[in-house]
């Protein structure tokens, strides 16, 4: 990755690393970079600042797709974050990944069960105008998955969405 050929997203991944920065919201057009912008900022809390992380995105295919193209190919390809990989294949598996102090968990907005259950410091919501208004009976997914992060003092939610109407559906 490299931020010259996307200068505009210096500041939001940088404020990932900040601590008095809570939550991050990136709302943008299509094809500028704010998925690659997530993963960037997920490889640095593999790296540096490991702990319990929950990457949504629309739906659950998506959620799995993004694991196999994406993100275990980004963590093979990087000295640095590969070395964090498990030892045991089945400890990175396509909806679950453990790293040294840091579980990764991969789920779909449409499924409440994969937002349910996991404390996580992280949350990295994915085209969140996608997202299902609710998952049946339960409440809308960004509240799922943001519920998730009450016990951490330190956490920090990551929103990128591309709206898809002029009131930002």
């Amino acid at each position: 990755w490299r931020n010259s050929r996307t200068p505009y997203l210096s500041a939001i991944m940088d404020a990932f690393s900040d601590p008095y920065i809570e939550k991050i919201v990136f709302n943008k057009g299509s094809q500028l970079g704010g998925t690659e912008a997530l993963y960037c900022m997920l490889g640095y809390a593999i790296h540096q600042d490991p702990a319990p992380a929950l990457f949504v995105m629309p739906t659950l295919d998506l959620a799995r797709y993004a694991s196999r193209k994406r993100i275990q190919p980004m963590i093979n390809a990087s000295s640095a974050l590969k070395e964090r990989k498990p030892a045991n294949e089945d400890d990175f598996a396509i909806l679950e990944m453990l790293f040294p102090g840091m579980i990764l968990t991969l789920a779909g907005a449409n499924s409440p069960a994969s937002l349910a259950s996991r404390p996580c410091r992280y949350v990295f919501l994915d085209e969140v105008n996608k997202f299902p208004k609710f998952s049946g009976k339960e409440a809308d997914p960004i509240s799922l998955a943001t519920e998730r992060q009450k016990t951490f003092w330190n956490r920090k939610t990551v929103i990128i969405s591309t709206p898809t109407m002029e009131d930002g559906q």
